[in-house]
């Protein structure tokens, strides 16, 4: 699943200075995105036929652990932004696919002489990032793809971004042509530099057709430190391509949609099925961004208004309860600060973690509760198992209904997770264990919501008014 965002990858070091853009979208119609989870079949980055289960959810558990160190990598690109970066600081797996669990199929560009007039590219879908970018033909340094590099120059829709204020230009940023640039760096150390352009993007209708629209992406020209998936070793081909931004920055995809109106998108993660395979999903934009069916509630949280520029989509968590027992943390445990220049603490929603992430006296303060419910049930508590940090043993039958539901109290609205497949993992026959995990750093988010956390509900973010809704639905891939 997995907006498993999460979907959370990139955050550019620059501030963006978006101002009427103009997008062509009809405001009467919405459009969707099929996304593929990395542990689907289609996905380019499956590798499930040659992991037992076992290994499957180890991988699971180191994703996630990545997805933070790689959050807070970015928020220390962000703080760090005109200082030089401290590589002592910054601790990234090598391999980028660790940190993404969605990928997307985008139509690009307009040709003539083909089947279709666009040409389809894998992106890995970012939740925490602004940039959209992909390899360009031309390009002087790449990582290993076997998609040919997008070539720009026959694509009749595609137009180089000049220098003169264009409100995609930030900082007026030229080279010797008077095109626009970009410049990138991830937590990794890996930079994606290029020309800004705008082209056009196809994706399915509400309506059944398709919808074009033209947004700004960056036209990769240099990509250095990359190691993006690592199929060539397999004799598989590397598909990524590049990075779609949906992050809450001014210039992420999103954004751009919000200038016209069409700022929101929904998702529904279906929960993981029993040979662990992430299920695929649609992200759904501005009119086909709905919630609220019939004898469906709908909770409302505000998004937080941060002081500081960030992709992150930022909530304001209260408290946590473990059944009907809440841990009572004091107010502003889990509020976002700006202290010596530097982000810390906070709530956040992050698709592209596979496991929600508390900092560890949090977490501590949780699996408490958590403890002392199963052993009031008389079940016994086995520790760390396989990179999971609360565990337990289950003898004989256990009754479904005697899993803990786990509620986070948001600003205005409780997030109830009910059902015991979004909290708790089945290991073995007889081993069950938490859902969420500890984190060990102090510079990032207090709280991460990750997508296992976020299955089988209705989830809209919306940039118009700055606000999350959230409803439980039985999630099952549509179109």
């Amino acid at each position: 699943m997995r907006v498993f965002f999460f979907i959370s990858l990139l955050t550019s070091i620059h501030v963006s200075l978006l101002s009427n853009p103009v997008i062509a979208v009809d405001p009467n119609k919405g459009f969707s995105m099929k996304i593929i989870h990395m542990n689907s079949k289609e996905s380019p980055l499956y590798v499930g036929d040659n992991l037992t289960r076992v290994e499957k959810l180890q991988r699971l558990a180191k994703q996630s652990k990545a997805q933070a160190i790689y959050i807070e990598s970015q928020i220390l690109l962000q703080s760090n932004a005109t200082r030089s970066m401290v590589p002592d600081d910054i601790q990234m797996p090598a391999v980028y696919e660790a940190s993404g669990s969605y990928v997307a199929k985008v139509g690009l560009g307009t040709f003539r002489g083909g089947e279709k007039s666009f040409m389809d590219y894998y992106l890995i879908i970012d939740t925490g990032s602004d940039q959209t970018w992909l390899q360009c033909e031309g390009a002087t340094k790449t990582f290993n793809q076997d998609m040919p590099l997008y070539p720009w120059s026959l694509s009749t829709t595609y137009r180089h971004v000049p220098c003169n204020g264009h409100p995609y230009c930030f900082r007026d940023k030229c080279n010797a042509y008077g095109q626009c640039t970009y410049s990138v760096r991830y937590g990794t150390g890996s930079v994606s530099s290029g020309i800004v352009a705008t082209e056009k993007f196809t994706f399915g209708s509400n309506t059944g057709g398709v919808e074009n629209i033209e947004l700004q992406i960056g036209c990769g020209l240099s990509q250095e430190n990359f190691d993006v998936g690592d199929n060539h070793l397999k004799d598989k081909p590397n598909l990524i391509t590049g990075i779609l931004g949906l992050g809450k920055g001014q210039l992420s995809f999103v954004n751009q949609l919000a200038a016209a109106g069409q700022g929101k998108f929904s998702h529904c993660f279906e929960t993981y099925n029993k040979k662990l395979e992430g299920s695929n999903t649609y992200l759904r934009f501005g009119a086909a961004a709905t919630i609220g069916g019939a004898f469906q509630k709908v909770y409302v949280t505000p998004l937080v208004e941060t002081t500081f520029e960030t992709p992150l989509y930022y909530l304001n968590l209260e408290d946590i309860s473990v059944g009907n027992n809440r841990v009572r943390f004091p107010t502003g445990t889990f509020k976002v600060k700006l202290e010596d220049g530097q982000m810390k603490g906070g709530a956040i929603i992050d698709s592209g973690s596979t496991f929600s992430m508390l900092h560890k006296d949090h977490f501590d303060r949780v699996a408490d509760l958590v403890k002392a419910h199963f052993n009031r049930l008389g079940v016994e508590y086995i520790g760390s198992q396989y990179n999971y940090d609360v565990c337990f043993r289950l003898r004989g039958r256990f009754d479904n209904n005697n899993y803990p539901s786990i509620t986070l109290h948001f600003q205005q609205a409780d997030y109830i997770i009910q059902d015991y497949k979004a909290s708790f993992l089945t290991l073995t026959r007889e081993i069950v264990c938490l859902g969420i995990m500890q984190g060990y750093k102090t510079r990032g988010p207090t709280f991460i919501l990750g997508a296992m956390q976020q299955t089988n509900k209705r989830i809209l973010y919306n940039l118009n008014d700055l606000s999350l809704s959230f409803a439980t639905e039985h999630c099952e891939l549509d179109s």
